[in-house]
């Protein structure tokens, strides 16, 4: 690597290893909420994944490694050109990652009009994972291409942000997975007492706390990326306003139908 690159990159980690010193560590825990919540969707049934589901899978699993390897990298061991290497793999993998959620997001109202509208999956929440899965992911494709622009522009503050942002506009899916299976546990494998409205509250609780401690620690809550990520959790406080909301419907048939 030539001598200018060094004098770029030089100001970056020497910030980064006082202020970022254990980020790679706090990236576990996102991570271990989306395997442990998609632990029995996906990862104890990979013999009935479809080709979408591996390839959105891998992909997204694959990410998540990168999200807590990189900054290990750039901060611990200085691996500044390993790092940029990952970087440019880890931006065609959230591609990959965002196309494939594409392929699989229409499948919630494949057969709308066959779900029962009083049972745990009906037309009403149908329509609304599907509203909120589009809404995440566009984010999250928004948030990553930010990340890399800042990372380009030297912005380390901003380039962490970003990167924290896109990790969380798409954890919520897994925490609420992972919310199912907790309550299921107590009520001893009995899924009756699974209200989607409490569901959808209580994740939307549990993300806002998480959200906030994550920026207290290594961002700013006056940053664009924290505002968005409160702003595109807000629809979980009304999911049967959105999921009976015809236009939304109208909106989402004519999208991926």
């Amino acid at each position: 690597m030539n001598n200018n690159v060094n004098q770029n990159i030089e100001p970056i980690t020497s910030a980064a290893s006082v202020n970022y010193r254990n980020f790679h560590l706090w990236m576990l825990v996102p991570f271990v909420i989306s395997v442990l919540g998609f632990s029995y969707s996906y990862y104890f049934d990979l013999s009935n994944a479809t080709f979408h589901q591996h390839v959105h899978g891998i992909s997204a699993t694959l990410w998540y490694f990168l999200v807590i390897l990189q900054p290990y990298l750039i901060i611990r061991k200085k691996k500044i050109q390993s790092h940029r290497t990952l970087g440019t793999i880890g931006f065609i993998l959230a591609g990959i990652v965002a196309g494939s959620a594409f392929t699989i997001i229409p499948k919630n109202i494949d057969n709308v009009k066959d779900l029962d509208i009083n049972g745990a999956f009906n037309p009403t929440i149908a329509y609304f994972f599907t509203f909120i899965d589009f809404f995440l992911i566009c984010l999250f494709t928004i948030s990553v291409c930010f990340a890399v622009l800042s990372i380009k522009q030297k912005k380390l503050s901003d380039h962490v942000q970003w990167l924290m942002a896109s990790v969380f506009f798409v954890l919520s899916p897994g925490l609420a997975r992972l919310l199912t299976i907790g309550i299921m546990i107590i009520n001893k494998g009995n899924p009756e007492g699974i209200l989607m409205d409490n569901l959808a509250l209580l994740s939307f609780i549990f993300m806002i706390v998480l959200i906030t401690i994550f920026y207290y620690k290594y961002g700013s809550f006056r940053h664009l990326s924290f505002t968005l990520l409160i702003i595109c959790h807000l629809p979980f406080l009304f999911l049967e306003q959105i999921g009976n909301n015809e236009f939304i419907r109208m909106l989402l048939t004519a999208i991926f139908k």
